[in-house]
Order: structure tokens, then C-alpha cells, then sequence
């Protein structure tokens, strides 16, 4: 097997827990934050919505991103 099939096999995958969100939670003051996550917990607010923002404000994230956070997290289907 050659240098990059190597590279491959031992990659492995993420862990479990890593999700965009947390990463970006993290990096917020504790008022965003608390911003953030009222926003994903709101239904009223969409995913879309949620992307945009974050977008505008530097953060690089997808859509499924939100929506996965929100179903795992939230119960949101």
C-alpha cells in the first residue's frame, strides 16, 4: 500500500461529539453565545436565518450543520 493509502487507513473518523457549532460557541463572548443558542432552540428562527448571520459574522458553517446540532441537541425534526 502506498504513502496515501497509509494516510487513509489511519485517519480514522471525528469524534462523535465535534460538531461546528460547539467549535463556534466557543469562540463567542458569553452574550452571543447565549444569543446563539436561544436561536437554535427557536423554531420561529430558521435554520437558513441561523446560517446567514453566522456567515456575515465570519463563521464558516453549513446549513446541516445547524440542522443536525438542533435535532441532536434540540429534538428538532
Amino acid at each position: 500500500m502506498g504513502e496515501l493509502g497509509n494516510q487513509l487507513r489511519n485517519e480514522g473518523s471525528p469524534p462523535r461529539n465535534a460538531f461546528r457549532v460547539d467549535e463556534i460557541l466557543a469562540q463567542l463572548s458569553e452574550e452571543d453565545k447565549a444569543d446563539l443558542l436561544a436561536a437554535i432552540q427557536d423554531a420561529a428562527i430558521s435554520t437558513a436565518a441561523i446560517t446567514r448571520v453566522l456567515r456575515r459574522n465570519g463563521h464558516a458553517l453549513s446549513e446541516n450543520a445547524i440542522r443536525n446540532y438542533r435535532r441532536i441537541h434540540y429534538g428538532f425534526r
